[in-house]
């Protein structure tokens, strides 16, 4: 049996996944537990990667 979860597995759930909720219940931990090993492995999480995207959608488009 395997023990822990590996930095590859929880690149690739990150990457793959929408949302912290869905990235976490793929590998079968809390959310708490996913954004720990997130910040242990220095990956960013899909919830960092969204709001990192929004900061730079417009609000409101500049064409009139």
């Amino acid at each position: 049996m395997q023990r822990g979860i590996s930095r590859e597995q929880i690149e690739r759930v990150a990457r793959i996944y929408k949302s912290n909720q869905d990235a976490s219940q793929a590998l079968g931990i809390n959310m708490r537990s996913f954004g720990r090993l997130c910040r242990k492995y220095g990956v960013e999480t899909p919830y960092v990667r969204r709001r990192r995207r929004d900061v730079y959608r417009p609000l409101v488009s500049l064409e009139t």
